[in-house]
């Protein structure tokens, strides 16, 4: 299974890829929260597996989080993340989970896809104003194996 790290390096990567291929889409912290979230629960959809062992998202106010992914980028504010982050290991279907993901939402704006998940459980049970509560993998996995 995947870390974490990984995905978040290879999500940079295919921004970068399209970049280059002259499409620009933003990738912000608050945009790539969202953006592993859905790589968490494509990947119970389409592999029947957890993607990320080492990911514990919690109900957030701007929905899902992995809190030390967001610390580690929140010093970027709403600015894209930049292109410097490195190198990635991921199994095939681990990769085609992510790009999957990527190649479904990169054109939607971060707060788009606050929206949806605000709309989604399992956040709408998980969250609690002041309070960032985890939420459960097993329910994450749930909803999307039943169909969102």
């Amino acid at each position: 299974m995947a870390k974490v790290k990984d995905v978040v390096n290879y999500l940079v990567y295919l921004r970068d890829e399209d970049e280059k291929n002259g499409e620009y889409y933003s990738l912000s912290n608050l945009k790539l929260q969202k953006l592993l979230y859905y790589c968490q629960g494509g990947h119970y959809k389409w592999d029947g597996e957890q993607l990320m062992t080492d990911a514990q998202f919690e109900a957030w106010r701007y929905g899902p989080v992995i809190p030390d992914v967001y610390r580690q980028f929140s010093k970027y504010g709403q600015n894209d993340i930049p292109n410097d982050i490195g190198d990635f290991k991921l199994l095939q279907n681990e990769a085609e989970t992510v790009k999957a993901i990527w190649e479904q939402l990169k054109s939607f704006h971060a707060y788009s896809l606050v929206n949806s998940t605000h709309e989604e459980e399992p956040w709408k049970s998980s969250y609690q104003e002041y309070l960032n509560n985890d939420i459960d993998d097993e329910k994450i996995r749930e909803y999307f194996v039943q169909g969102e």
